[in-house]
């Protein structure tokens, strides 16, 4: 059995806690509430890169190049388009982090009744600050780096559909997936 875990750290999350979310850098968005590759979270005095990137993993049994949804404290000078002659843009917050819901998904392959794959990976965050939450959501596409971001209420309803890793799978895979909210505050 393979079994990958693909979580946040969730103490990086808790020091979060009654910090001041000065603000986000990405790209711009005109089409789309997507970005690609990385956010940077500007959280008190301190830098977050926040990154879907594609990497090589053992995708269920083929090594393919899938996105991997990754926090991290970094300076920011790392916070950089993964586009040449990109200018990122600010989304000013400055309100103090209330809560964050970590979504976590549990993602089980069975064949043959054996479970092949065992697969941890965190989704999405919600940053409760002032009167709103905001939202970081891994694309549900394995391998793309799109990181959708939305800004309004009960948020956790905008996540996208778990079911969809069911979709797809041959006749001999019983695929499952389920989610756990972790709630920080």
């Amino acid at each position: 059995m393979n079994t990958l875990d693909m979580r946040f750290d969730s103490s990086i999350i808790k020091g979060w806690m009654g910090k001041k979310f000065v603000k986000y850098k990405c790209d711009a968005f005109d089409f789309t509430n997507s970005v690609t590759q990385i956010i940077g979270l500007f959280i008190g005095d301190e830098v977050f890169s926040l990154t879907n990137v594609q990497e090589s993993v053992d995708y269920y049994g083929n090594t393919d190049d899938i996105a991997v949804f990754k926090l991290n404290k970094t300076d920011e000078s790392k916070i950089h388009s993964a586009f040449k002659d990109v200018d990122m843009i600010s989304t000013p917050i400055n309100n103090v982090i209330k809560s964050v819901k970590v979504v976590n998904e549990h993602q089980v392959i069975k064949e043959d009744g054996n479970i092949t794959y065992d697969v941890f990976l965190t989704r999405a965050i919600i940053i409760e600050v002032g009167d709103r939450e905001i939202l970081f959501e891994k694309d549900i596409v394995p391998f793309s780096e799109e990181i959708l971001i939305y800004r309004g209420y009960n948020l956790i309803e905008k996540c996208s559909d778990m079911n969809e890793f069911l979709n797809g799978w041959g006749d001999d895979v019983a695929p499952e997936c389920s989610r756990e909210i972790l709630s920080i505050s």
